[in-house]
């Protein structure tokens, strides 16, 4: 049994790691595709180039066969007696209408097929044309500047495909000398080819069929949204040529734009537009310095080559599958063979664990009749193999034979000698073939209970102990707030006896002055100490009156106030400072809101801090103060006043002591220290918050939160 079990368990490891495996092999897969994609595509590449080829076979012949139905006439019009008696004998200019030589070759053109014929004498000027009788007749226009008219000229038969100087219409121009009967070169003879039906017919197919000549423009299409775009770069040279021959018309010739992947000599690549990537495959025409292309859309190329890898990753999916399907088989025959294993051995094993667990198990029957216990149940209740046959009702109390599958229940034990003990016990349902059983089991909580009933009793001295810190903490917080308190009597002290004691010195001194200054018989000087004097007075005068209204009780009386009055107000009063110090205000009032408060202490409170903004920018470069009201994001019943400059800021020192009295930033003698301390205690009458906010160097910003009343209308910077 043991060298059976471990060729199972060797058999399932190798089988467990299949998946492994496998999913390896399509990691390799992957990679192999990802590597050779390249070489796959120049592979889809080559073959799309031989089946172009194939494909523009056709193509050529067709072309071939148009070209060389006509190529032969040139010759032989050139031989005609009567296309050399009417070059020998002009002697006038051309003149158009109607005449014996455009006849001929009117009629000659009807049976040729072609699109047109002309003749021209040896300056190139035309004097007979099959369509004389047209508005685009060719009848006296000079076409000496065509290389067709040049190569007949010099004795060679002209092959020439351009757009027509007069008509505009394409075409292949085949020429060829008339000469008399000396030998002399009198004129040349023309055919136009129209080659627009071969291009119908190309479309027709469905392929992109292009043809371009030996400098690589493109002068046919099965689309002539293409024609005389260049394949290749175009010289200056070659530009200025096709300006003088206008072989292509008027419009300059566009180069197409190349794409710097997937090229190679057997093929082009190239961007067009809306239709994209487009793999361009080239085959020569024999005998003529064209080329013939067929483009084919990279995408196609590409989906092609994407096909197949598809087909390798499908069949590497059927092998895994295959793969997995046996896997399956055989660990379905193994867990059969493995049951009958487990189900040989599962008797020994459950006795072995009902007997060695430390909890009482008990086996019921339906009638909650004592089937089974175990050992550790007989060692609980202290029960012999004879007291077997027990009703749960003499050993649990209480017994509730309804709380099947409830979870744990605390109960008391009872022994057959009636001693008890504390218990937790369930009762769960099983299925035993046809038959419903149930498992009692039955745990001694003796330990756990004495446990708990500690850890109350530490509970409840650590309460104890808490409450005795918290009462130390509690006295010790109160001492230090006295202490506090007192300290900040002291500075509030020291601050008053400075600001007391200055103006005091200084009135003894200055009434001392006037005395001595009296008994001199100086009045004029003593009239300055006078008006000094009475400014000491003020000063002391004001100081105590914010000492009055810092530290006395004020009017809380409150009504329905527009924020925006007070702000125009400490602004209206502000004004002469603001202009002195040169300081820009920004207003920036989203809504016109109404707040329930104090109109006076409101606007005081703008007033101190706008007077101590100024003060912050004052001097500086670029001053300026910035005031905001809008609804709180956090809570909309509540409307948000931000005043802020940029000044040269506070540490987090000074802006931990901005609301204390007496304490300044200013330089001595400049500042009480009271105008910020007012107005936050003003603030909190009237159900405000006051804060601030400070960066060193980047400005403060002071925010006043009020409870709104109501929003009449919205205004955007107002």
């Amino acid at each position: 049994m043991y060298f059976r079990r471990l060729s199972l368990r060797r058999s399932k490891a190798a089988l467990n790691r299949l998946p492994f495996w496998l999913l390896l092999g399509l990691l390799a897969v992957c990679l192999a595709l990802v590597v050779t994609q390249p070489a796959l595509m120049r592979h889809e590449l080559q073959q799309a180039r031989t089946d172009s080829v194939q494909r523009l076979g056709a193509y050529k012949t067709s072309l071939l066969a148009t070209i060389d139905r006509h190529l032969y006439l040139p010759g032989v019009l050139a031989s005609d007696p009567r296309i050399v008696e009417a070059l020998d004998g002009l002697q006038r200019p051309p003149q158009g209408g109607r005449s014996a030589g455009s006849d001929l070759l009117q009629d000659l053109n009807q049976k040729a097929e072609s699109d047109e014929i002309f003749l021209m004498d040896a300056r190139g000027v035309t004097h007979f044309s099959s369509n004389y009788d047209s508005q685009t007749s060719f009848v006296g226009k000079n076409y000496g500047f065509r290389p067709y008219f040049r190569d007949a000229m010099a004795g060679k038969p002209g092959f020439y495909f351009a757009v027509g100087a007069t008509s505009g219409v394409p075409g292949l121009f085949l020429s060829a000398p008339v000469q008399s009967e000396a030998g002399a070169t009198l004129g040349v003879i023309v055919i136009k080819i129209d080659l627009g039906k071969l291009e119908q017919s190309w479309a027709a197919s469905g392929d992109s069929v292009w043809v371009t000549d030996e400098n690589g423009i493109v002068f046919l299409a099965s689309d002539s949204r293409w024609h005389y775009f260049s394949l290749r770069p175009i010289s200056e040279a070659l530009r200025s040529e096709l300006s003088d021959t206008r072989q292509y018309g008027q419009d300059p010739v566009t180069l197409l734009t190349r794409v710097s992947q997937w090229q190679s000599d057997g093929w082009s690549t190239f961007e067009l537009d809306e239709m994209g990537p487009q793999v361009v495959f080239g085959s020569a025409i024999a005998s003529y310095p064209w080329t013939m292309h067929l483009r084919v859309p990279l995408k196609e190329i590409r989906t092609k080559a994407g096909v197949k890898q598809a087909m390798v990753v499908l069949l590497y999916a059927a092998f895994a599958a295959a793969s997995l399907f046996y896997r399956e088989r055989r660990r379905r025959t193994q867990a059969q063979d493995a049951l009958a294993l487990l189900t040989a051995e599962r008797e020994s094993h459950q006795r072995a664990i009902i007997q060695n667990t430390d909890v009482g198990l008990i086996n019921l029957d339906e009638s909650f009749r004592p089937i089974f216990l175990n050992e550790q149940a007989r060692s609980l209740f202290k029960l012999d193999v004879s007291d077997a046959d027990c009703d749960p009702a003499d050993l649990i109390e209480p017994w509730n034979h309804s709380a099947i599958g409830v979870g744990p229940c605390k109960a008391e034990g009872i022994r057959l000698d009636g001693t008890r003990f504390p218990v937790i016990y369930t009762l769960n349902p099983i299925r035993v073939g046809k038959t419903d059983e149930y498992i009692l089991t039955v745990q001694d909580v003796t330990e756990l209970t004495a446990a708990q009933e500690a850890l109350e009793k530490i509970n409840r001295a650590l309460e104890h102990r808490v409450r005795e810190r918290t009462r130390d903490l509690e006295e010790a917080q109160a001492a230090l707030a006295q202490n506090q308190k007192l300290a900040a009597l002291g500075r509030m002290s020291a601050a008053i006896a400075h600001e007391i004691n200055q103006p005091i010195t200084a009135l003894s001194n200055f009434v001392a002055s006037s005395q001595v200054l009296i008994e001199r018989d100086k009045p004029e000087l003593v009239s300055a100490n006078l008006i000094k004097i009475e400014s000491l007075v003020q000063r002391l005068s004001k100081l105590s009156r914010q000492l009055r209204i810092f530290s006395g009780k004020r009017n809380s009386g409150s009504s329905f106030v527009l924020l925006k009055a007070p702000i125009e107000y400490a602004l209206e009063l502000l004004a002469p400072r603001l202009e002195k110090e040169s300081v820009v205000c920004d207003l920036n009032i989203s809504g016109n809101y109404e707040v329930r408060a104090n109109a006076m202490v409101l606007e005081q409170i703008v007033v101190n801090l706008l007077s101590n903004a100024i003060d912050a920018v004052a001097g500086g470069p670029d001053a300026r103060i910035t005031v905001q009201v809008r609804r709180c994001v956090e809570n909309p019943d509540r409307v948000v006043m931000t005043i802020e400059d940029n000044g040269h800021g506070m540490t987090d020192d000074q802006l931990g002591q901005i609301f204390e009295p007496f304490f300044t930033t200013k330089p001595m003698g400049e500042g009480l220290g009271l105008g910020l301390a007012i107005s936050y205690s003003l603030a909190c009458d009237i159900g405000a918050e006051l804060t601030a906010s400070s960066q060193t160097g980047e400005g403060t910003c002071f925010t006043l939160n009020l409870p709104m009343a109501n929003t009449i209308t919205t205004e955007a910077g107002l």
